[in-house]
């Protein structure tokens, strides 16, 4: 972009939560990668929580409280204002962990749930993220779907989620056919990638396949995970106690420089895991790709696999303790941490975070003592 659609000369007012003017004036404002400065005021984009343009004024809610107002533009407000909820959007997508690796197919169309709301689309090889001009954005993730529809009246594309969730994108206008075609083809390819892998039609992204659905089930979780895993992994299915285990793999969007390899090899960047429910718990262990823990989340195995394929997977932002999971102004991840409803839910939900070490084993059993009636 260039300087002239990221600079304007402005005159800013920032208020406090209760309203009150603490700093005014005019200066030039400027749009940065991660914010936006205007005289000694900066708001970075992940604490710009609602941007609204109208009658030639912008206004941005700042977190944890206060308000900046722009007015005064001139010429140059609706370039300005179209740069600064781009760059804001982009900031937020990644702060909300619904970005990819591989850049995305974009097309701008809107919600058609509850009214009519524009937004942005972004389809990935893994995932949908829709941007509502007047929301944050959230995603779709392609293995949570059961169908992917076209519809006529009026023309739009209609994701339908397994736990019954619909999600309805229209106003795509000539490229309704292009979206939906775009969605498709990233679905299906995993699907047939899947298919080609597991021999089988049970698996999609992030979903855990129940033992009853998958035979020898036991040998496929050997096969799957790496040899320092296998051990653990049958431990944890021998404590099940006659529950469905749950086998899946997930593609990787933080894929580790050193993965666990798997007794047969996986698909490149893709990890396999295991979810385990013990009474009122579920048990995830991750058999191989990233080196992680093993989580114990007091939540039902149902609610744990949708949150965590939400997040695909991710494991930094679940892993932060301590003051990295503070919310501070500093903190990196202070976006996600309290405002992405499966990663609240999940850290929420964890009771222990047992190190993959000698002391594994009493770890386990400590954390799982007295669920499993």
């Amino acid at each position: 972009m260039s300087d002239e659609t990221r600079r304007a000369p402005a005159a800013f007012v920032l208020t406090d939560g209760t309203g009150a003017t603490t700093t005014q004036g005019e200066a030039s404002a400027v749009i940065g990668d991660d914010g936006l400065q205007v005289g000694l005021v900066t708001v970075a984009f992940l604490d710009a929580d609602a941007v609204r343009v109208a009658d030639y004024r912008i206004e941005i809610d700042c977190w944890p409280s206060g308000r900046l107002i722009l007015t005064q533009l001139g010429r140059r407000f609706d370039t300005f204002a179209a740069e600064l909820i781009r760059s804001r959007n982009m900031a937020r997508v990644a702060g909300l962990l619904a970005h990819g690796i591989a850049p995305p197919e974009l097309f701008e169309g809107a919600l058609l749930e509850n009214g009519t709301r524009a937004a942005a689309c972004q389809v990935y090889q893994t995932h949908v993220t829709i941007v509502p001009d007047d929301g944050d954005p959230r995603q779709v993730p392609l293995g949570a779907l059961s169908a992917v529809e076209r519809q006529d009246e009026p023309p739009a594309v209609v994701f339908q989620g397994r736990n019954g969730q619909r999600t309805t994108v229209g106003r795509l206008g000539r490229k309704c056919d292009e979206f939906h075609r775009a969605v498709t083809e990233q679905r299906d390819a995993q699907s047939e990638l899947l298919a080609a892998f597991t021999g089988s039609r049970a698996f999609a992204d992030g979903l855990g396949v129940a033992r009853g659905q998958v035979a020898e089930f036991e040998d496929l979780v050997r096969r799957w995970s790496a040899p320092a895993r296998a051990a653990g992994a049958a431990t944890l299915i021998d404590v099940a106690r006659g529950a469905e285990p749950r086998l899946g793999l997930a593609q990787l969007l933080d894929p580790d420089a050193d993965s666990m390899e798997a007794t047969v090899a996986l698909p490149v960047h893709w990890a396999a895991f295991l979810l385990v429910p013990i009474g009122s718990l579920t048990v995830l262990e991750i058999l191989a790709g990233p080196s992680a823990a093993t989580y114990v989340f007091g939540a039902p195995v149902d609610v744990v696999n949708q949150d965590l394929q939400a997040l695909h997977f991710r494991r930094h932002a679940l892993a932060l303790q301590g003051s990295a999971a503070e919310l501070t102004p500093q903190n990196p991840s202070r976006l996600a941490l309290r405002k992405l409803e499966p990663l609240i839910r999940l850290r929420r939900a964890i009771r222990a975070r047992i190190i993959h070490n000698e002391g594994w084993q009493e770890g386990v059993r400590v954390a799982l003592e007295g669920a499993e009636g």
